[in-house]
Formats: structure tokens, sequence, C-alpha cells
């Protein structure tokens, strides 16, 4: 043996001798460091990354030290989807802070506020920052700028901040895939029931072809992959140079794969498509370390744990785990997490069937389904459960099952329980755009088709709602007569207007943040005393008197405590994270997908009269592939939810 040789095995033993001293002892701790933060965050454990940084910042004394980790830490927190444990990590910043200090710790306020829902005070914050310096400061600005304008109702200003965004961006590449979030951004921003008017935009051409595209995006979305062309013909031919015109024409249109099961026993075919191999060469279909997925039996979860849709991936993923944690260890299969928002769902759900996927779960954004579609129909590829609904008229797999929380389910159980309870004439007053639209349809053909009628339906965006309740409930109509008749007599009247007389009920879907605003000018319309029905966005938690009336259908999570399934979940979530509260409905939509997948690998058959109870209600399956579910009802009271029965006929529950 030479003398390095001997060298190189004796530092062998004394690593190895460390090893089994550190195993053995059990005080003996590792160091926090930043590089292991680093590390952690890099592999994509983002809640692991914050909780290193904050360790590395309790272990020094020097604020300087201190204050370089817990940013980074708060960055991390919010990349986890914990805003609340990001502001605890600002709040421990020990002053002095530098500018650019000073200027990070702002904008992750910012975007704390955004991720708490307080989207206008989140704009505030920015506003009231200094002009960033450097590229990825200017670059992480703009971007939450875009957020968070989209969010308040200042398009133009994202646009602004698209503008910057390319500017900046010297490769071109980089461009095209700002310019395909920016569009994504903008079409989930109508999708949410956001009217974009053009017209805002004056004679700015670039900002109003934006604007445009946004809608065609959404319907793009849901039409066959052969109609994107004739959706935005018209828009092609106002702006045959605009930036967003590449982003638009790839709506659904995307590289035809091999089948799975060649791919899976060829790591990289050499005939793969371009664009495929492209995302093989940068992080993709690895992990998140950078080394190729190990292979191994699992079951892969198609999420957006990062991005502006981290948080709803968050609640999913730990629904799926829940789920999967109280299965018996020893038949427990493993399960895989992909980031959409770091891949595409082509290279997702191709990078999980080489890995061995025996299922997929996902994905959740409605602009994915169709990709989703086009990999489920290879050869070899696993049987899927999407989280979201394909349109109607959209081809769907045979071994692609759907399942989601779909606010048209919810608009058709209104439909339902209205007529059984007699009610027939209803007037709709639904939020502008694409997603008002669809639960407006869903509501009218369940209505006419129980020989109910619309009597009027108004779209309601953030202009006066005033005039539109008038038309829709004709009090314009009364107000008209009136005048009608003190021109005639030519004499002052003593005056109360009234509503319309044949109104038997009125629904009105959306979120609870705009019915806050518009409810009480119903009941000083005169109608406050209608019979008023709701989608589950109606209850955010807060009972009060603007919404006291309202009643609507939820999931069992939301509304039966009690239940079985429910409580057995609540009681292990407390165990789990301390409190059950902040989980949401997709926290149990995730747990429910896993029982899904269970229930479809042992090959069960879900019907109405063998459904699967779970946390979203009793589960069954219906000859298109459509997971149906129960739904629970309740009415919203000033200091409370009174729980009704689910068959109208019956005694309904107390508070």
């Amino acid at each position: 043996m030479t003398f390095l040789a001997m060298i190189a095995v004796r530092r062998s033993l004394v690593v190895l001798l460390t090893l089994m001293l550190a195993s053995c002892s059990p005080n003996t701790r590792q160091i926090a460091s930043v590089e292991r933060a680093a590390a952690l965050a890099e592999r994509g454990d983002h809640a692991a990354a914050a909780r290193e940084y904050e360790a590395v910042a309790a272990a020094t004394a020097e604020s300087l030290l201190a204050n370089a980790a817990l940013l980074p830490a708060a960055r991390e927190w919010l990349q986890a989807a914990n805003p609340g444990a990001a502001a605890l990590a600002l709040a421990r910043l020990l002053p002095p802070l530098d500018e650019l200090q000073i200027f990070d710790r702002d904008l992750l306020g910012a975007e704390i506020a955004l991720q708490h829902g307080d989207s206008a005070r989140g704009w505030e914050l920015l506003a009231a920052l200094r002009a960033p310096s450097g590229p990825a400061r200017i670059d992480a600005y703009h971007a939450l700028r875009q957020q968070l304008a989209l969010a308040t109702n200042r398009p133009l200003q994202a646009v602004r901040s698209q503008v910057e965004r390319e500017t900046l961006a010297t490769d071109p590449g980089r461009v095209a895939q700002l310019r395909r979030r920016f569009l994504a951004e903008l079409q989930a921003t109508v999708e949410r029931g956001v009217t974009l008017d053009p017209r805002l935009a004056g004679r700015d051409t670039l900002a109003s072809g934006w604007l445009e595209a946004a809608p065609l995006a959404a319907r793009a979305a849901r039409a066959p992959i052969a109609a994107n062309a004739g959706i935005t013909a018209v828009w092609r031919k106002r702006y045959p140079n605009h930036p967003a015109a590449a982003a638009l024409a790839m709506i659904g249109q995307l590289p035809t794969p091999q089948p799975l099961l060649a791919m899976a026993n060829n790591p990289r075919p050499a005939a793969a498509p371009a664009a495929l191999r492209d995302s093989e060469a940068s992080a993709a279909p690895l992990t998140p370390v950078g080394r190729p997925l190990p292979r191994a039996t699992h079951v892969a979860a198609l999420l957006p744990l990062s991005g502006r849709n981290a948080s709803a991936g968050a609640q999913l993923r730990d629904g799926i785990l829940a789920a999967q944690f109280a299965e018996p260890e020893a038949s427990r299969t493993p399960v895989r997490f992909y980031d959409t928002a770091r891949q595409s769902v082509t290279e997702a759900m191709v990078a999980a069937t080489r890995a061995g996927a025996v299922f997929i779960i996902g994905p959740l954004v409605r602009e994915e389904m169709v990709a989703a579609a086009t990999i489920a129909a290879q050869a070899g590829a696993p049987p899927t459960l999407t989280l979201n609904f394909f349109p109607a008229d959209h081809p769907v797999p045979p071994t692609v099952k759907q399942f989601g929380l779909s606010p048209e389910d919810e608009a058709r159980a209104v439909a339902q329980r209205a007529l059984v309870e007699g009610r027939r004439r209803a007037v709709v007053l639904a939020p502008a755009g694409d997603w008002g639209n669809r639960v407006l349809a869903a509501f009218r053909e369940t209505l006419e088709a129980g020989g109910g009628v619309i009597l009027a339906s108004e779209s309601l965006s953030g202009r006066e709602v005033g005039p539109v309740l008038q038309a829709a409930l004709r009090v314009d109509d009364s107000i008209a007569r009136h005048r009608r008749i003190q021109t005639v007599l030519d004499t002052p009247l003593a005056f109360q207007s009234r509503r319309r007389s044949d109104i038997d009920f009125v629904f009105t879907p959306g979120q609870a943040t705009a019915l806050r605003q518009w409810r009480p000018q119903l009941r000083f319309h005169g109608g406050g005393d209608l019979p008023a029905y709701a989608t589950a966005d109606a209850w955010d938690g807060r009972a009060g008197a603007e919404l006291a009336g309202l009643i609507f259908p939820d999931m069992d999570w939301s509304l039966a405590a009690e239940a079985p399934a429910v409580a057995a979940l609540r009681a292990d979530t407390s165990a789990a994270f301390g409190d059950s509260n902040g989980r949401g409905r997709l926290y149990a939509l995730g747990h429910d997908a896993w029982l899904l997948q269970s229930a479809l690998r042992a090959g069960k058959t879900l019907t109405a009269e063998a459904p699967l109870v779970g946390a979203t209600g009793q589960l069954s399956i219906d000859a298109t592939g459509r997971v149906q579910r129960s739904l629970r009802w309740a009415e919203i009271g000033a200091s409370g939810l009174r729980l009704l029965d689910a068959d109208p006929r019956k005694k309904s529950g107390g508070d």
C-alpha cells in the first residue's frame, strides 16, 4: 500500500469514527449553518430552510449576522406559504439595518400582506418603497408589484411592471417565460371574476393588447386545442406584433411526447421533442438537488408548491400527507411531490412516470388540465385524478378521473334546493367575468330543467351597484311611474319605491368580501325580505348582519365537525399541527384525493349507494369519471351559522 493510500485510509477511519461517536452521543447536535439552510431551500424544503436560518440567527449576538439570516428565513417561510412565521422572523430583526436590508424587509412585508389576503395593505407598503437597485431586487420588486396590482384591480400598473421585467431580461428564453407567466396571471385574474377593461389603456396598444388577451386565454384554455386559432384570430389581426402573441398561441399547445413506457425505459430518448429535451437540460425532470429521480413505486402529486399558487399547493400537500400517514405503515405507498410552478405539467408527468409512479394526483390549475389529458392519453401513463374539472366539451381519457371543488356544482345544488322548496322565479346577481358566467350557466341549466325561470340576471363588478340592483329588481320602473304621476298632477307626492313582486328568491354567488359590500344595498332597494342563496365562497368564518339570511352549500369539513370522518381528521390535524382551524377546504380536498386514489388502485367501485366517506362529503364517481360529492347546508346569521337539513322539506337543525 502506498503512502498516499495509507493516508486516505486513515482519514476515512477518522471520519467514520467521528460519525459513530456523533451517533452514539444523545447531546451531539449539528451546528446551524447558512450552507445547510441554502441546501434545504434548493431541495425545496422551505420550512426546514427557514428554521435553519433562524437557528443561525439565534446562535449569534451580532445584529449584522443575525439580520443576514433572518431576512432569508422570512423569504423561505413565504415560500412555504406561512406568512405568519415570516412576519415573526421580520419582527426579530435588530437595528441598525442598512439601506438594502430595509428594502428587503419592506418588500417581504408587502408579500406577507398579499399572502394574508390584505392586498390593499401590500400595495400601500410597496408604494412606500424607494426605487430598488440591482437587477435581482428590481425584478423581485416588479414581480410582486404585478401580483399586487392585479389583486387590487390595477392592471395597467401590472403591465408596466411586465415591461420593466422584460427590459432587465437579456435572454430571449427568459423573456418568453415572463410573457407566458404574465398571461397566466392575467388569465387567472379573469377566472376569479375580475373584469380587465381594455378601455382603461386608452391609446396604449401594448397595455390594451394584454388586457384583451386575458379573457381569450381563459376561453382557449377551456376549449379544444384546435379552437385556439379561431378564438384568437381577431386579436392577432389587431395586434400582429404584440408581446403576448406567442404566449397566447401556446395556450393548450404542447409538444407531443413519446409513449411514456418508451420514455421510462429510455431515460433520454434521442427522438424526444426539442422543447422537452431543453427542459430536461434544466431542472424539470430532476430532484430539487439536481440528481435524476430514483425509480421507485410511488404516488405522484403534481402541485404548485412555489409561486403565486403556493398557498393552495401547501394546503393540498398537507391534506395528502395527513391521509397517507393515517394508513398502516406496512401498506403505505410513498408519495412524491412535483412542483408545477417550477416545471410544466408535461415535464412533471413524464418525470413521474419514468420514476415509477403508479398513480398521479393533479394538476390543480385549470389551464394545466389540457396538458394533463394529453399526457394521460399516452400508452403507459399511470391513472390520474385531477384536482379540477375539464370543460364540458373537452375529451377526457378513460384513465382520468376528475375531482375538485366546483362552484358550478354548488350552483346546481342551489337551483335544485330552490325548486324543492317551491321557488321557481329567480334573480341572479353574479360577479362579472368568466367565473360568474360559468356559475350562472350551471345554475340556469338546472333551474330551467326543473321548470324554473331567471327573471333577471346582472353582472356586478367594481362599479356602483345601486343602478344595477334597481334594474334587476325593477325599482327603476317604480321610480319612473312615480315621476310620471307627479308630472301629470303637478304636485309633489310622498313616495316609497317598490321592487317587482314576482321574485321567489335571489341567487348571489361570490366572495364574502364582495357580498358584504353590496348586500346592504339589496336591502335598501327592497330585496331584504327575499330568500337568498349563495355558493360556499360566501362564508369566510365571520358572521354579521351584512350576510345574515344567506343560505349556502359547503363540504362536511367546513360544516359538519361532528361527522366521524371529519372528527377523526380534525383530531389528527390538531395533534400534528396544534390546531385544525387554519386548514381550509383545499386541505380536505387533498385528504380525500389520497383516499380516492387508494380506493381506485384497490379496484373499488364508488357509487351513490356505496360511496367513499371523506372530509369533503360522500364521494361517488359517475359514468363520465367525475367525482360527485354530497353537500351540507347552512344559513349565515348575525352571530354564527345555523345548520340546515339536506332535505329542505324536513325541519332544519339548530344553531
